[in-house]
C-alpha cells in the first residue's frame, strides 16, 4: 500500500469551486489535520508537509474563498487556522 493511499481523506478537503484531483484532495486533507491541532504560518505548513510555499498558498486560498479555513494576525504573523464554517463532516451532518 502507498504511502498516500494510506492517507484519510477528509470530507472538507474537497471543494465545489474547483477540480478535485485526487492529490489536490489528499494534500488539502493534510492541511486540515494539521490546522485541527493548532494554528499555523503558511511557512510553517509548507515546512511540515514538506512542499512549496506557493501550492500551499493555493490550497490555503482555495479553502478560505468556500469558508473552510480562515486567516488572522497575531504579533505581525498570519496565522492559519479552521473557520468552523464552511462545509460539514459526513459525521455532523448525519447527525
Amino acid at each position: 500500500m502507498s504511502e498516500q493511499s494510506a492517507e484519510i481523506i477528509r470530507s472538507r478537503a474537497f471543494l465545489r469551486r474547483v477540480r478535485n484531483v485526487r492529490k489536490g484532495i489528499l494534500t488539502r486533507s493534510r492541511i486540515i489535520e494539521r490546522l485541527s491541532e493548532k494554528a499555523y504560518t503558511m511557512g510553517q505548513l509548507a515546512e511540515e508537509l514538506e512542499m512549496s510555499s506557493s501550492a500551499v498558498r493555493r490550497h490555503l486560498n482555495n479553502m478560505l474563498a468556500e469558508g473552510i479555513v480562515e486567516k488572522f494576525k497575531y504579533r505581525g504573523k498570519t496565522l492559519w487556522r479552521l473557520s468552523g464554517y464552511g462545509q460539514t463532516s459526513l459525521e455532523e451532518a448525519l447527525s
